[in-house]
């Protein structure tokens, strides 16, 4: 009978845990009030992810001189191909003009090859950090 009433007050404990365990579990709704402020921020970050970047993506440099060449040829360049984006870098003591901004070596080699014929110098890099 002893062993009984013990299985019984067992039972009854396991079961008490089980239900107030389910009152005290997280129950909160999370409202979400400032919706359009993280749709602009959202929207920011992506426009800043897809501006030009010289670090991490490939481009056709056609250029490595005089500030004078350089910016000839910029001006050239964009008159020629008005949709893709050049710029000129200063390296001590030389300027460089690249043009596009691709994520990978084949996307540049593609506008390489679309280029070249007036520009034979050119060529692919991946500009360092």
């Amino acid at each position: 009978m002893n062993n009984l009433r013990s299985l019984k007050v067992f039972i009854i404990f396991i079961l008490t845990i089980f239900v107030s365990e389910k009152g005290f579990s997280q129950t909160t709704i999370l409202e979400n009030k400032d919706e359009e402020t993280i749709n602009l921020l959202l929207e920011r970050k992506m426009s800043q992810n897809n501006q030009f970047s010289l670090y991490t993506n490939y481009s056709i440099q056609l250029k490595n001189g005089l500030k004078d060449e350089v910016e000839t040829l910029y001006k050239n360049f964009i008159a020629d191909y008005p949709s893709i984006d050049a710029t000129i870098i200063f390296a001590n003591p030389k300027f460089k003009l690249v043009v596009g901004n691709y994520k990978n070596k084949i996307e540049a080699e593609h506008l390489l090859k679309k280029i070249e014929k007036k520009y034979p110098d050119a060529f692919v890099v991946k500009l360092k950090q």
